[in-house]
């Protein structure tokens, strides 16, 4: 027993020191290896600490665990700044065989300890995910793998406390899941693999064509999918799925790829269900309603929740689909209130049996409620979205107080009697000119609102509105507010008026009083938006849109003013923010005059003055242009807060910029200083045009660089993927240096401006693709230049140093240049230079040739040295290259091919060129030679005769 004790300790003695050894021995090698892999086979700017990894026999035994304490994955163009993938903690699972038969590395599993994740699909299809650099092979089908240093085999991953966001533009669709815990397992290197998915996810939101369909709802998900990897299909088989509280159950497949009808397309075959039948469950999906106070609830009822998806998915069509809510009997009641909602009975179908979307019908069969004494009765029925046949008819009489006995509502108090009553028939198509015959009334009388938390209340609201047509014809619709009073904060408001005719919109509408933005916003809050301030306003007016379209100002009385204080607006159109500490406006027919404002647009201190044209058809009519004037002075604007989605990141990161088209604006800048990036911008002056979707620049000048430029130019974002732009440019007398560390198509177009210090004038003008950050796709520019180094020099430039190598011409370093003339061309990606002439001392060199954008060079020098100042080790050099002495020329010529790139610039001596400029030197020389001695001889030949007398 003793000894088999021994035999155990020494065993586990000689794992543990094994355990010890093999990671110690392999982590260098392994690093290395990831390293290489990384660098040669992803597109994107990867960082993590190689000092911080670190290797484990023990975590996942018999295998190797690779660790490391963070990671991330930034994305190159166009997802610069996106950060795919950051990580506090990463684990790879790597087979242990595989690191000692030194083969390749064969991956396992995968771990990710607080992953923040941003998938992002642009609207052309590009993704960010995308980066792998597949390897070329003769099959264009078949990536080739054999040269990679690791291979997938993955069989197991887990994700700990996670964020990830899914943002598909192509669609458009946004997700994202909160405090997300995933585990799953699988091979995912066989061609079947049947995958096990487990998730949990605290909060998910889901948005599709900007329509909120699920909000920070709680998901439980127990998924089993058979993958398919080959045929690209994915079936799913007994899922159990929990949104909150209501269980689901999903069937069926989604194919992609080559087994559906189109690479891009996507084919479903699923139905889904709710297996409980408990009214509660979807309860929970109401939002206000699933709280740590939901399981306290009071509950009945039936429910019947099911469907399908059936079909093709792509830019063209939708799948078919159906969706079945039942209610029946429900009921529910707080328990610390005092009344119940009862008799709830809800049915409603959604459905398209086509493949367009706008063929959808829904259909809500039934609607009853009775919130305690306030009865709810209701149907609707809509047959297509865009010609829409409708029937409708719906009664609501609510006593708000009431409510308040229904819902828990955090210390806010309700008053006021509400009546809602509609009914509606017919057929909605704009083009057409048809609206449903309708007869609508609402009403509420004294009510009024306040909340412990804010203290001013909205009060004394008094509203009653109707909505009537009695024909069926769009022209004979009518809204009629009678009456809309309330006081904010003690603050009167007060409007009423009518508006008809929805053909030719006929208005006339009084308001007046004073609108607290600030106590408003408390008491409703507005999400994701910030606004405070001060609005009083005194506006009366009445027309027709024609008179207005046609600017028939006589026959549109309107007046009023309207004076804005502190006001402070911050959403998602405008995200940098507005503040206007005060403005002036007046109301006339034609123009709504911008009398005076001052205030700080994103971090940018401004006044201004000027006039809006065509607001009221711009109001009534979506397909109206606003226009205006807008004259703007500031002591400072910074440009980079306007280049982002996100301006409150540390380092913004340009994206994309919507014009809309049905804005056509003048605005007349005079600016102190502007910064872009970080080249600030002094004095500037100009005007930016904004119509039919394009931003135009017109004679903007201004001083940077230590320079003077005049520009004029367009951006032209109507097609979003591809935005184009068009510039061109009048620089006087700038500083080089600084011109290639501000401006990215000096660095691209002229490169050489690294290495010179001095001056130049240019005209430049160039037109090509902007990517989605807004930089330019260098091979979509066109463009020519004319540049003038006014006085510069070059120094440390790798191309001179092997042409000194090459010739041992000292002096060629550090070159001056004086009035320098190139003209240069931008096409199909590449830069052309004609030929011009540098002079270097005594030497000539003449450059011609091209280069890519990329900085790949193909030029030819050609070297004109004089050969009595080149000195000795020259004519060596010389005679070294062609093989000929350098004999007694004047001037000798060498020619070298100049390609690589310009920071490692490679030399080629065109031996047949050289060849032939020294055959003509020499028989030049050689003409000259004779012609020497003919002359002698005809000069010895005439003293003869007078020698021999």
């Amino acid at each position: 027993m003793k000894k088999t004790g021994i035999i155990l300790a020494s065993l586990l003695g000689i794992l543990l020191l094994v355990a010890w050894i093999v990671p110690m021995f392999f982590r260098d090698k392994i690093v290395t290896r990831l390293q290489q892999e990384l660098t040669n086979r992803v597109n994107a700017r990867i960082t993590f600490r190689p000092e911080k990894v670190s290797l484990s026999l023990l975590r996942h035994f018999p295998n190797l665990t690779l660790q490391t304490d963070s990671l991330s994955i930034v994305g190159r163009t166009p997802f610069v700044g996106d950060t795919l993938l950051s990580t506090r903690a990463f684990e790879v699972k790597i087979n242990l065989l595989s690191v000692l038969s030194g083969d390749k590395l064969k991956l396992n599993g995968l771990y990710l300890n607080q992953p923040r994740v941003l998938v992002k699909i642009l609207r052309d299809g590009r993704a960010n995910y995308d980066i792998y650099k597949a390897v070329e092979s003769d099959e264009p089908e078949k990536a080739d793998t054999s040269q990679t240093a690791f291979t997938l085999d993955i069989d197991e991953w887990e994700i700990k406390d996670g964020l990830i966001r899914y943002d598909d533009r192509s669609l458009p669709m946004t997700v994202r899941l909160e405090a997300v815990n995933h585990v799953g397992s699988g091979s995912l290197s066989a061609e079947v693999a049947d995958l096990v998915l487990k998730t949990k996810a605290e909060r998910i939101t889901l948005n599709y064509g900007g329509m909120e369909y699920l909000s920070d709802k709680k998901l439980d998900a127990d998924m089993k999918l058979r993958a398919d990897l080959e045929k690209s299909v994915y079936t799913f088989a007994n899922n159990r799925i929990r949104v909150n509280e209501l269980p689901l159950e999903l069937n069926g497949s989604i194919a992609t790829g080559t087994s559906a009808p189109a690479d891009t397309s996507m084919r479903f075959d699923l139905t889904y269900r709710s297996p409980d039948s408990d009214f509660k469950n979807l309860l929970s999906l109401v939002p206000g309603m699933y709280s740590e106070r939901f399981q306290d609830i009071d509950a009945d009822g039936t429910v019947r929740f099911d469907g399908t998806v059936k079909g093709v998915y792509n830019a063209r069509q939708i799948p078919a689909f159906l969706l079945n809510l039942v209610v029946n009997d429900g009921r529910f009641k707080y328990p610390d209130l005092a009344s119940a909602v009862e008799h709830i009975a809800l049915d409603l179908t959604v459905s398209n049996a086509t493949d367009h979307f706008h063929n959808t019908v829904i259909n809500l069969k039934k609607l009853v409620a009775d919130l305690g004494r306030n009865p709810i009765r209701g149907r609707v029925l809509v047959q297509g979205l865009t010609r829409s046949r409708i029937e409708a008819d719906l009664t609501a009489k609510l006593n708000l107080e009431e409510l308040t006995q229904l819902f828990p509502m955090d210390s806010m108090t309700l008053r006021g009697l509400a009546d809602l009553n509609l009914k509606a028939k017919g057929v909605y198509d704009k083009t057409a000119k048809l609206f449903p015959v309708v007869d609508g009334l609402i009403r509420l009388e004294n009510g009024s609102v306040k909340s412990m938390k804010f203290p001013e209340p909205v009060e004394a609201i008094n509203v009653q509105a109707s909505l009537t047509n009695r024909t069926g014809k769009r022209a004979d619709t009518r809204v009629d507010i009678a009456n809309l009073q309330l006081k904010l904060a003690g603050d009167p408001f007060q409007a009423k008026g009518w508006v008809q005719n929805f053909d030719d919109y006929t208005f006339d509408v009084i308001a007046k009083g004073r609108l607290n933005l600030t106590s408003l916003t408390r008491i409703f809050p507005m999400e994701g938006t910030r606004l405070a301030g001060l609005i009083d306003a005194s506006i009366e007016t009445k027309g027709r849109l024609s008179d207005a379209k046609a600017k028939r100002y006589d026959q549109l009385p309107t007046s009023g003013t309207m004076a804005i204080t502190n006001l402070n607006y911050r959403g998602e159109s405008l995200p940098q923010g507005l503040i206007l500490n005060s403005a002036r406006l007046r109301l006339l027919p034609g123009k709504l005059n911008v009398e005076q404002a001052q205030g700080l647009l994103g971090t940018s201190t401004f006044t201004a003055d000027g006039f809006l044209s065509n607001y009221i058809p711009f109001l009534l009519d979506e397909n109206q242009p606003l226009e205006g004037t807008l004259n703007v002075r500031a002591n400072r604007l910074t440009i980079n807060e306007w280049m982002s989605d996100d301006p409150q990141a540390k380092t913004a990161q340009p994206s994309v910029v919507e014009i809309p088209d049905n804005i056509r604006f003048v605005v007349n800048a005079t600016i102190g200083q502007a910064v872009y990036d970080k080249m600030p911008l002094n004095n500037v002056k100009g005007q930016l045009e904004m119509a039919d979707g394009i931003l135009r620049i017109k004679q903007v000048t201004f001083n940077s660089l230590g320079g003077q430029f005049v520009t004029n130019g367009t951006y032209d974002p109507k097609d979003l993927a591809k935005p184009r732009f068009a510039f061109d440019v009048n620089i006087a007398n700038a500083d080089i240096a600084q011109a290639h560390r501000h401006l990215t198509l000096a660095k691209v177009v002229f490169p050489l401006a690294q290495y010179m210090i001095g001056r130049f004038s240019s005209t430049f003008a160039v037109n090509g693709r902007l990517e989605p950050d807004m930089m330019p796709d260098l091979n979509s520019l066109t463009g020519n230049a004319l540049v003038k180094i006014v006085q510069a020099t070059l120094k440390n430039n790798p191309i001179l140093e092997r042409l000194v190598e090459k010739t041992k011409l000292s002096d060629l370093r550090n070159a001056q240049f004086k009035d320098l003339l190139m003209k240069v061309d931008v096409k199909n990606g590449f830069v052309t230079i004609k030929p011009f002439d540098v002079r270097i001392n005594d030497n000539i060199v003449t450059v011609s040739g091209s280069n890519s954008l990329e900085g790949d060079l193909k030029y030819v020098l050609k070297l004109d040295v004089p050969t009595g100042k080149a000195g000795v080790q020259f004519a060596k050099a010389f005679s070294s290259l062609t093989g000929q002495p350098l004999e007694n020329a004047d001037r000798a010529k060498i020619d070298f091919a100049l390609n690589g790139s310009y920071k490692k610039p490679q030399l080629q001596f065109l031996a047949g060129r050289t060849a032939a400029q020294v055959k003509d030197v020499v028989v030049k020389q050689a003409k000259e030679d004779l012609k020497e001695q003919g002359l002698k001889l005809l000069q010895k030949l005439a003293k003869s005769p007078r020698d021999s007398t």
